[in-house]
Order: structure tokens, then C-alpha cells, then sequence
């Protein structure tokens, strides 16, 4: 019997589903935009360009809002120099236990009016484990996709305070700050398939 290898056809398993989606939102006084991103395993495409309006709340009443968002996944190796390269994942991208990929996410202020704060949610999925390695540094984690704290995550084993595993981590989360109009914010991070 032939055993099924679920990296040897990486789109497969994920051709009916979006790679992202986008949430803003304002408090009263300030513009406030919260943007969540849900990045898979492997990505559809190179590059998934999208841009969502959505409905805000403010004290003169409701008005739209945009957030252009561009997700990408790319494949980390070493050229023939031993320098690190970025290859884009495509359809013909064959991924196997212990590749790294890098997730980055583009997300550019299309409002009229300049973004006081803009919250950066990206998912981490099921099938890699988030590395070290993200930026900008300092970002909130979640072990559950809802609840977050700045990382690194800790917790209480045998009365004594740890780091939880990064293999724990299921969301990455970013507050930038200014997000002028046609700005774009860049946040990403590092996974190994597992």
C-alpha cells in the first residue's frame, strides 16, 4: 500500500480556502485598524494581493475603511555560496519535515486618514512550528489564537516559571504605530514544517 505523503501535493488539501482575511475596526476618537491574517501550509499562490473595505465606527457615524493586504510564503535555502536565499512557494514547491519557511505579510493604509494604531494578527498553521525568528521583534503570542501576551509565552511547571514551547504558538500578533495614508507595514516570521 502506498503511503500518502500530504507535502507531495501541497495545494490539494487547501484549493477551497482564502489565505487570509482582513478585519478593521475604530475606537471612538482615534482610528484603530485590527488586521488578522491566516497564513496555510503550504500557500496557494506566490502572492495573495487583496483589498477589503469594511465597516468602522466613529462619533459622526460609519465609514469605510481599507487595508490593501498582500500574504506571502517562501522557502528558505542556501545558494551555492552558502548564502541564504528566499524561493516563493508555488504550486510546483515540494515541502517536506524540517523545511523552513519565512510568512510575510504587506499591509498598506488605503484610508483617507492616517492610522493612529494597526493591529497585525498573522495565524501560524497546524502543520509547521513557529521558529525564533520574527520581526518586527518584540510581538505579542497566543497559544490558543485568542488570548495574547508579549512573547516569549511563559508558564507555571512544577512552580517554577518556563518559556512554553514554540511548537505551542498558534498566532503572532504586532501593534505599529502611525500608519500614514498609502503606508504599508511588513511583519513576518519562520516556521519549520513539521
Amino acid at each position: 500500500m502506498k503511503k500518502n505523503n500530504q507535502f507531495a501535493s501541497p495545494f490539494s488539501a487547501w484549493s477551497g480556502h482564502r489565505l487570509f482575511h482582513v478585519v478593521a475596526g475604530t475606537l471612538i476618537g482615534a482610528m484603530v485598524v485590527t488586521t488578522q491574517a491566516s497564513a496555510m501550509l503550504p500557500t496557494p499562490e506566490q502572492a495573495v494581493d487583496s483589498s477589503v473595505a469594511v465597516q468602522a465606527n466613529a462619533n459622526q457615524g460609519s465609514s469605510a475603511q481599507a487595508v490593501n493586504s498582500k500574504i506571502t510564503a517562501s522557502l528558505i535555502s542556501v545558494d551555492a555560496n552558502g548564502e541564504e536565499i528566499l524561493v516563493p512557494v508555488n504550486a510546483n514547491t515540494r515541502l517536506q519535515s524540517g523545511n523552513v519557511l519565512e510568512y510575510q505579510g504587506y499591509f498598506t493604509n488605503t484610508n483617507a486618514d492616517r492610522v493612529r494604531k494597526m493591529t497585525v494578527t498573522m495565524s501560524i498553521p497546524d502543520e509547521v512550528e513557529l521558529m525564533r525568528t520574527v520581526a518586527p521583534e518584540f510581538p505579542y503570542g497566543s497559544v490558543d489564537g485568542n488570548s495574547f501576551a508579549r512573547m516569549p509565552l511563559r508558564t507555571r511547571v512544577d512552580n517554577q516559571l518556563q518559556d512554553v514551547d514554540m511548537k505551542y504558538y498558534k498566532a503572532v500578533r504586532w501593534d505599529m504605530e502611525g500608519v500614514g495614508l498609502n503606508d504599508t507595514v511588513a511583519v513576518k516570521y519562520r516556521a519549520r514544517v513539521k
